[in-house]
This record gives C-alpha cells, structure tokens and sequence, in this order.
C-alpha cells in the first residue's frame, strides 16, 4: 500500500489505518471535504470535536452522518455522545427558560385527545378512586415527569431510525448507518427546539406587553409547530440527499411520511413518560 498524508495529524502513514491518530484512509473517490478537514485539526480537545460536529451537523445537513459512515471519524463526537451533550444543554435551556418544551404537566397527559384514552384509563387503574388529580400529587408527578422526559428522549431514536430503513429498504444500508442518520437528526431537532422555542417565548411576551394586538395562543401554537416542522423538513431534505442520494420527488415523500411519523413517534413517547412517571410514584 503507498504511503499517504493522514488528514488529522498530518503524519505519513502506511497502512490502512494511521498509527498515530487511527483516522481512516479515504479512497480515492472520497475526496476530505471542508468540513472534513475542520473535523481533522491536530488538536483533538473536547471543545474542538464538538465544534466540528456541530459544524458538520449543520453545513450541509447529512454531511456529518456521511463523513462518520465512511470512517471520517477524527476529529468528531460519536454520534450518542453528541444526541447526550444536546440533550442536557436543551433542557438546560429549558428549565432556565420555564419553557416546557418536551415536558408536559400532568392535567396535558389526561386531557390531550390523542393519547388520554390510554393515559386516563393507566391512571384509574393505578390511581383508583381519585377523581380528579390536584395538589401535592400533581405537583410530584409534574416534577419528576421532567426528570423522566430528559432521560426518556432517546427512545423516540430507535423508532425514528425503524421507520427509516423501511423508507430506504432499497439503499440496503446497514440499520447502524440508519440509527446514525436518525441520531443525528435528533441532535438537530434538539438544537432547533433550543432555538425556537425561547424566540417565541420572547415574541409573545413582547406582544403582550406592547398591548397593540391581541395574543391568540391556538393561533399562535399552530404557528410555532409549522414553523417547527418546516425547520425539521429542512433538514431532511436536503440530508436525505446528501447521505441516501435520494431524488428531489422521492426525498419530498420521504419528508412528508417522516413528519408524520414523528408527529406519532411523539406522542408515543409522551405517553411512555407518563407510565414510567405513573408508576414509579
């Protein structure tokens, strides 16, 4: 094998693998891209991996699930590690804000019409005799259901990643490069849920103070969930291209079928809250 320039330390290696750093060798058809070489700085500290993945993440949507699938894996955060470190500086960003982004109140698991068949009935059962949960009990429920959503998040990955190998069954990529797309996808939603929601917190309250127009919170719910599929949409598209090569009509039905997919993959993770949070009080 002739020798080659490793692109994260920068060191002449031999072998498939570099000695040094362990980065990959690309093929001769897989070209570093920039992100790539961000990825490859010789500096390999935590902040720095983090910085280029989210980078990657980013720039374009799909880069960074293609570069860790073809071994380009210097310089970046494993795909888990990633979703983790989203994920506690999404619900940071939640309890600092009061916004309950993913975390909902136990009076929403009883009265929400897609999912209170399943929650009043679980309730009754576990709870018999007790009419109408308020006070202490409410107040327990609602404090530890948070705990539980922070920690629950990651169930929703799998689902989303079965739903896609169905969709691309005819790419014959590994589940694993599946669950990777999907991870990916939720560390976004993660980061675009970080972002959205405290704008829209801030709009409205400064809506309300200016007393000029009237706040109506169903249309301004609709609002927020399109504005929040659209940015999830986004992402897909275009990293559904760029990891899978879909067309632009086939990655558009794709889109379509997974928004609706993760409306129910939400709901269902609702609910797997409301049971662990149920039954461990």
């Amino acid at each position: 094998m002739t020798s080659w320039i490793c692109p994260s330390c920068g060191l002449t290696a031999t072998a498939r693998y570099c000695g040094n750093c362990g980065e990959r060798r690309l093929d001769d058809d897989e070209p570093p891209s920039a992100v790539g070489k961000l990825a490859a700085q010789p500096a390999q500290t935590f902040l720095g991996r983090a910085r280029a993945s989210l980078y990657a993440l980013l720039s374009p949507p799909g880069r960074l699930t293609t570069d860790w699938i073809r071994g380009r894996r210097v310089g970046y955060l494993a795909p888990l590690s990633l979703f983790l470190w989203i994920n506690v500086v999404f619900f940071l960003i939640q309890s600092i804000s009061g916004l309950g982004i993913l975390t909902w109140p136990l009076r929403i698991h009883l009265s929400d019409d897609s999912i209170s068949w399943l929650t009043t009935w679980l309730f009754a059962h576990r709870k018999p005799g007790v009419a109408v949960p308020a006070g202490g009990y409410a107040d327990v429920f609602d404090a530890l259901e948070a705990v539980h959503a922070k920690s629950l998040v990651i169930v929703m990955v799998p689902a989303f990643a079965i739903v896609m190998s169905v969709l691309t069954l005819d790419r014959h990529a590994p589940f694993r490069h599946v669950l990777t797309f999907a991870t990916h996808f939720f560390a976004f939603t993660l980061l675009w849920l970080c972002a959205l929601f405290p704008i829209a917190a801030i709009v409205l309250h400064l809506i309300a103070l200016s007393g000029f127009i009237a706040v109506d919170h169903h249309k301004m719910d609709l609002t927020i969930t399109a504005i929040e599929a659209g940015g999830l949409a986004w992402y897909l598209y275009v990293a559904l291209g760029t990891v899978f090569g879909l067309s632009r009509l086939r990655r558009t039905i794709t889109v379509i079928v997974l928004i609706a997919s993760l409306y129910v993959i939400r709901k269902a993770y609702h609910a797997v809250v409301f049971a662990v949070t149920l039954y461990s009080i």
